[in-house]
């Protein structure tokens, strides 16, 4: 057994150090303590042998010789942690969770008799606890710091996500991309698609006159319309914008402002087949193809309106309309055509009809979207990745027709590739203020990542 110095306990030989106090322990046959005296601190030391003699006054005690002091442990006043509940970890566990049951026992009555108050109390208890917790200098601090850390590190990670999907959705938009749309290239002559002449001004709206139809004149076959004129009065401006005059074999010279009284003759006219006059809604005589509203019969002469030559209308030389000579219009020599009153909005021998290349027309396509081509199973099977390329037309009506293939690739490639290219929706292209058909090019990137 081992006694205590300090406490006077004793305890078992395996104990090191006292429990209560932390004082060392020697066993009685090295260490026992003495009988201090007020003045006198408690010291260690040796006992004597069973042989030395004790002094009549002290049958009860040991005598502490004057070498106790230089005979104490070198240890004695090191203090030397010691484990004396060896429990292990599971058991001490059961052991909280036991203690937390008795716990709940204990409240469940108080529950019963009081849920709502109980309620009160217990998160204004552990909300009062919480809050001195995180109010606490460094936690406060060190939550901070854990906020700003995790908060950084979850906008970092939304950011570079962010720019992963974009860069995923890069790819995927390389992978079937529309490369080129408009080419500003011309279409080569020889792949443009011309259709047979049925017969001139057969087409949607006639090539040539100012009404509504498909013939260009008033003969029973279809012929072809010629003739043109042309004039102006030397004014500075261009020839303003405006009706032509009715269909007459008398020229007169062209007034440019409207009349104040209504004449009792006609005042001017041009010499066109009627069956290619309209009474366009003006409310003074000019050059319907013209874009200038300033009151000019423009710099031409002869009393006619435009920039030619004649008692005509526009850039001839006659009494006619348009780019011709003579009379009627259509261009070229003076012919009267057939087939019927004819259509258009004065061209004058351009067949806006036709399919233009993008230099040609005035306002190019415009795209307003395009779905995009999958790839097939076939192709993905193969490896197959390339570039189809093809030519079409962006018609005046909005639709993509006469799609032609110049590069294709196997495996359904083309195929998806013309399917979308007939879904792309668009405005089509303007020339002179008419929406006109005009010929595209068209690319779809297939590359696999």
């Amino acid at each position: 057994m081992k006694q205590c110095s300090t406490c006077r306990e004793e305890f078992a030989d395996k104990f090191s150090f006292c429990p209560v106090d932390g004082t060392p322990l020697y066993e009685f046959a090295e260490v026992a303590p003495t009988v201090a005296s007020p003045e006198q601190p408690q010291e260690f030391y040796t006992p004597p042998p069973a042989t030395q003699n004790f002094a009549a006054n002290s049958s009860d005690t040991w005598q502490a010789p004057a070498q106790a002091a230089s005979s104490t442990p070198a240890h004695a006043n090191e203090y030397h942690l010691t484990f004396v509940d060896d429990t292990g970890l599971t058991r001490r566990v059961f052991s909280e969770l036991k203690g937390v049951a008795q716990n709940a026992e204990l409240t469940w009555p108080e529950f019963k008799r009081d849920p709502f108050g109980y309620t009160g109390r217990f998160f204004k208890a552990y909300s009062l606890l919480v809050w001195r917790f995180f109010t606490s200098r460094n936690v406060a601090i060190a939550t901070s710091i854990a906020l700003f850390v995790v908060t950084s590190a979850v906008i970092a990670v939304i950011a570079f996500g962010k720019k992963d999907d974009e860069e995923k959705t890069l790819l995927v938009e390389k992978d079937m991309n529309l490369e080129q749309l408009l080419t500003e290239e011309e279409i080569p002559a020889e792949i443009e698609e011309t259709k047979p002449d049925k017969g001139i001004g057969t087409g949607e709206g006639g090539r040539v006159g100012f009404n509504k139809g498909r013939g260009e004149g008033s003969k029973p076959k279809f012929e072809k319309a010629g003739g043109g004129g042309g004039g102006g009065q030397q004014d500075v401006l261009p020839a303003q914008v405006g009706k032509i005059p009715p269909p007459s074999i008398i020229p007169g010279k062209i007034p440019t402002t409207p009349p104040t009284t209504t004449p009792l003759l006609p005042t001017a006219g041009v010499d066109i087949d009627p069956a290619l006059y309209r009474n366009l809604p003006y409310d003074r005589f000019g050059d319907p193809r013209s874009t200038s509203t300033a009151t000019s019969a423009g710099p031409g002469t002869g009393n006619g309106i435009g920039s030619g030559t004649g008692a005509g209308i526009g850039e001839g030389e006659g009494v006619g309309v348009g780019k011709g000579r003579g009379r009627n219009m259509g261009g070229g020599d003076p012919n009267d055509g057939g087939g019927g009153i004819g259509g258009g909005r004065g061209n004058n021998g351009e067949d806006l009809n036709r399919i233009f290349n993008p230099k040609e027309v005035t306002q190019k396509a415009r795209i307003l979207s395009r779905p995009e081509p999958q790839y097939t199973e076939d192709a993905r099977k193969n490896q197959v990745s390339g570039t189809v390329v093809l030519r079409a037309v962006f018609s005046s009506s909005g639709q993509v027709t006469n799609i032609r293939t110049v590069s294709g690739l196997p495996y359904g490639l083309t195929e998806r590739a013309i399917a979308a290219a007939r879904q792309i929706r668009f405005s089509p292209a303007m020339k002179d203020g008419r929406a006109v058909s005009q010929y595209i090019q068209i690319e779809y990137n297939f590359n696999l990542y």
